[in-house]
């Protein structure tokens, strides 16, 4: 055992005998009743030592091994310390790990036993994320991938950059009638050099052949393309996804102070496509017949994108990292900027389907 206290815990006042931890991740205040040489040994044990190592640093040759053994123990239960004799050897360069370093503090907190935060910072560091669409959605997910720290991107649009979109697609000011690929590319090695970046300026059909070869290398894709909609495209890219076993995300859409968090689409695992769009199918307005939907304008707040793309982030982490399992599959969520609401809406897999249960 070579114990040290975790990242996201600091020690309070260290000069009483009874001394407290303050996790900043559980937002809780520990207390534990230490004499002077638990205090000494607390200072000693800076994950480098053994509990052997320790109790001669600080002079305990009067207490047994197992004492001081259990001592840390217990604190290593309660996630107030860890061991670090199992730790993995990751390393990372100095700009990373400087511009990283208080993330690496939230993700040990996140971090199951047996990890760190670096480990999971690592996991993101690996990670190869096929960005489809750099818009709204796309622009603002791109960023904050490359923000996080992850390893490789691939982001894929068509589209130049026009008046109309800085509204919303604020990383665009100043380069209008450029491409997106090209501006949000120069904008991800801006905030992570160590981030390999990759722009494929094509537009998103059923037909596409380059969807193939680039999901086959994905760790996760996201669907960020909404034309002619975002269901359409995401059902294209699940056709795609599934047989390949890899993960799809849609993209969250957005109208005035509403925003949406759609299913994680695990294949084999979870509610398909196809069917979460029959769950979920809007029933007819009593309205309907009297309505033009062609003539019905839509308005779009920017924080609705930003808090969008802030809202999928944890279950991207969730998904690339594997801390935990996706908690946005079989069901999807909605975000009331004005209310501060989230709604959850259960989808489960349809019995009898057999890409629910994965048998296709």
């Amino acid at each position: 055992m070579r114990p040290v206290i975790r990242e996201h815990v600091s020690i309070l006042d260290m000069d009483s005998s009874d001394v407290r931890f303050f996790c900043s991740h559980r937002r809780q205040m520990f207390h534990f009743s230490i004499d002077d040489t638990g205090r000494r040994a607390l200072t000693a044990a800076d994950g480098r030592r053994s509990v052997a190592e320790i109790m001669e640093q600080v002079g305990a040759r009067h207490l047994r091994h197992s004492d001081v053994a259990d001592f840390f123990g217990s604190l290593i239960e309660s996630g107030m310390f860890r061991d670090t004799s199992g730790d993995a050897n990751v390393e990372f360069d100095r700009d990373y790990e400087t511009r990283m370093r208080r993330q690496i503090i939230y993700l040990s907190g996140l971090a199951p036993a047996g990890l760190t935060g670096h480990d999971l910072q690592d996991r993101l560091r690996r990670s190869r994320v096929l960005v489809i669409g750099a818009g709204g959605a796309g622009s603002h997910l791109a960023v904050q991938l490359a923000g996080i720290g992850v390893g490789q991107l691939v982001v894929v649009d068509h589209d130049r950059i026009e008046l109309g979109n800085i509204g919303r697609q604020i990383h665009y000011a100043g380069h209008l009638g450029q491409r997106k690929v090209d501006v949000i590319a120069d904008v991800i090695r801006t905030i992570s050099p160590q981030t390999q970046v990759t722009t494929l300026a094509e537009k998103l059909t059923p037909s596409s052949d380059w969807v193939k070869g680039l999901a086959s290398h994905a760790d996760l894709v996201l669907n960020c393309a909404d034309y002619p909609s975002t269901d359409m495209t995401s059902r294209w890219l699940f056709e795609t996804c599934y047989p390949l076993r890899v993960p799809l995300i849609p993209a969250g859409g957005y109208n005035g102070h509403m925003t949406s968090v759609p299913p994680t689409l695990l294949p084999g695992q979870s509610t398909c496509w196809p069917c979460y769009e029959k769950a979920t199918a809007r029933k007819n307005s009593p309205y309907s017949g009297e309505l033009n939907l062609s003539q019905i304008k839509s308005g779009i707040f920017l924080p609705a994108t930003v808090a969008m793309a802030a809202l999928q982030m944890p279950e991207i982490v969730r998904v690339l990292t594997g801390y935990e399992a996706p908690r946005f599959v079989n069901q999807r969520g909605e975000f009331d900027l004005n209310t501060c609401e989230l709604t959850i809406e259960k989808v489960p897999p349809t019995p009898g389907c057999r890409t629910c249960e994965g048998r296709d």
